[in-house]
């Protein structure tokens, strides 16, 4: 789940994410990343091409990453070190879509270069980021949420060409942690196949809204598997009816290499003992 109005210093995001933790008690400890990118003074949102030139490389130590940090140690202390600590962190494709929202489509049309700049410096800073991460606070993984994998926002040519240089460049370095969830997000067919050329351990796709499903995914990497659940539905669902949800993809899968899990994050209005049920559906 997203943190909201709990991110507001490292102190309280820490203890949401431990409060999930302790309710919930699932085999790793995910942390979301909930703060805005840290962009420099006086940037505005991209308005145009140019803009795109105004980002700059910081102090991973400062500002936003290094409130993460602290929380990530927060949590390192609380849970010890046998729990996996897995931090997310997002595609530089998709910090220039918050940057820009769609807009980023159009300059990647009209000035991909300048964009594709852009990018990289996201990537540099993500980069060190995850350096920080490893060496500060002993995170164990990644969970790397890609963006823009799908039919409804680029072509496979553009995805491949102009996205997936830089997302392999921040995995690359990324892979020093012993885990790597390539997360794709999305719901209008995802471009799935396309992921086997990631170095990443497992694969979390919305499988329920944009396929593949389990079953084909099965068919179509040895990778793990990360997914199963609809977390839309999980808000209005019966318990009843996400176990049978849990025990459907469970087999589908094969019983191995497989991580049940939402297809993205869990909403906040999700009820509480839906998500128990799961748990409770695979043993727990």
């Amino acid at each position: 789940m997203h943190s909201t109005v709990h991110h507001k210093t490292p102190q309280r995001f820490a203890q949401f994410t431990l409060d999930f933790h302790r309710t919930y008690d699932p085999d790793f400890v995910k942390v979301m990343y909930d703060w805005n990118y840290d962009t420099p003074v006086n940037f505005q949102f991209v308005q145009e091409p140019s803009v795109w030139q105004e980002l700059e490389e910081f102090d991973p130590t400062i500002g936003a990453f290094g409130r993460q940090v602290e929380a990530l140690k927060i949590i390192r202390d609380s849970v010890g070190p046998d729990v996996p600590l897995i931090q997310t962190v997002f595609s530089p494709f998709h910090v220039a879509y918050r940057l820009a929202h769609r807009r980023v489509l159009q300059d990647l049309r009209d000035d991909p270069q300048l964009v594709l700049d852009g990018m990289r410096v996201i990537a540099h800073n993500y980069i060190r980021f995850g350096e920080l991460c490893r060496r500060e606070a002993g995170v164990d993984g990644f969970f790397f949420g890609a963006w823009g994998c799908e039919s409804g926002w680029l072509s496979r040519a553009d995805y491949t060409d102009l996205v997936m240089p830089l997302d392999r460049m921040v995995i690359d370095t990324l892979r020093a942690a012993e885990i790597v969830v390539l997360h794709i997000h999305g719901e209008e067919g995802s471009y799935f196949e396309l992921l086997e050329h990631y170095p990443c351990d497992a694969i979390s796709w919305e499988d329920r809204l944009s396929g593949p499903s389990v079953a084909e995914a099965r068919t179509k990497t040895e990778k793990c598997l990360m997914g199963g659940i609809n977390h839309v539905a999980a808000v209005t669902a019966g318990a009843e009816a996400l176990q049978r949800e849990a025990r459907e993809a469970i087999t589908a899968s094969g019983g191995v290499k497989f991580v049940l899990a939402p297809g993205c994050t869990f909403f906040n209005q999700t009820p509480q003992q839906n998500i128990l049920a799961l748990k409770q559906a695979v043993g727990g």
